[in-house]
């Protein structure tokens, strides 16, 4: 049966995510677009950085619509995001076929994939989600779609992209987990640093000893963890996950505690909203945007930005 689709479709494909998963969902998804006649053209991607380039040349003087499906995770999705130039005329889709696949999660875009793809074919649902940007230090302004922390869930996202287990973890099929294993190790051997953190035009929060701290469009980040239970991606709000320094079995039970939505029990894990927010560390601590970690700062700016096109 023929789709109702009649855009050509735009796809981005990480042939390497979730240890080359990517490659393989592409074929699944190649073989309904051609059963159902539906207009394609795909960007197998080979570099990292790549995303970013093609979708950049894909939005640049867009006088119509440009229907962007990105296969592949979360770190593709940031690229992705980054390369945009028209926002009023990109529309963004995604296939699961990361290791975290928190954007998807958070967007409950259908586990499996022909009922994804299908989905936006014949019964598309738009919606407009938030993005936000943040510049650090003397480096150039990055966007994000799902959260950007500083610390703890940085550090999990470095070693993770480092570790040689993410390989075996995601061919066993357990990809998640690996994100649980190193939060476990990071609770023991990262070092605080003091800061002060400033929210919209509020006085500064000065933080002793900082754990970490993130600001979230959505609710999951790292694989499946709510640090914000009550963020919404369309309110043009960022929601703030703050943890001071606590004793080492206390930072394990909240991390336990954290799937189950209860960590805010802990006195000095917060959570806040705002529309800005700056920090200032002694020392340079570790930044992720969407799970990727591209470099370390001491002042970090995270603002929300505008609206994405989100269609699934």
């Amino acid at each position: 049966m023929e789709s109702k689709y009649t855009e050509c479709l735009e796809i981005l494909v990480n042939p390497d995510a979730s240890s080359g998963n990517g490659i393989k969902v592409w074929k699944r998804i190649k073989d309904i677009l051609n059963e159902k006649n539906a207009p394609y053209n795909v960007h197998i991607l080979s570099a990292p950085g790549q995303a970013e380039y093609v979708a950049s040349r894909l939005t640049k003087e867009l006088k119509d619509d440009c229907h962007i499906l990105v296969v592949g995770g979360d770190g593709t999705l940031n690229e992705t995001v980054n390369g945009i130039k028209d926002f009023e005329h990109t529309k963004l889709s995604c296939i699961r076929s990361g290791s975290g696949n928190d954007f998807a999660l958070n967007m409950k875009v259908d586990t499996d994939l022909e009922k994804a793809l299908l989905h936006i074919l014949d019964e598309p649902e738009e919606t407009q989600v938030d993005y936000a940007e943040i510049t650090a230090d003397d480096h150039p302004p990055r966007r994000f779609l799902i959260s950007c922390g500083v610390g703890y869930d940085a550090d999990i996202c470095k070693e993770v992209s480092k570790s040689g287990l993410k390989k075996v973890f995601n061919r066993l099929g357990i990809g998640k987990l690996i994100y649980v294993f190193i939060g476990i190790k990071q609770i023991f051997t990262r070092k605080k640093t003091m800061a002060l953190l400033y929210l919209d035009d509020e006085k500064p929060i000065r933080i002793k000893k900082l754990f970490f701290v993130v600001g979230m469009n959505h609710m999951y980040e790292g694989g499946g963890v709510p640090f914000c239970p009550d963020a919404d991606p369309t309110d043009g709000i960022m929601d703030v996950c703050l943890v001071r320094d606590m004793p080492k079995w206390k930072l394990l039970l909240a991390v336990a505690m954290v799937y189950s939505k209860n960590h805010l029990r802990f006195r000095k894990i917060n959570c806040y909203r705002c529309k800005t927010m700056y920090l200032a560390t002694m020392k340079p601590q570790q930044i992720h945007l969407d799970g990727e970690t591209p470099y370390e700062a001491h002042r970090i700016r995270w603002e929300t930005k505008g609206k994405l096109r989100f269609v699934k």
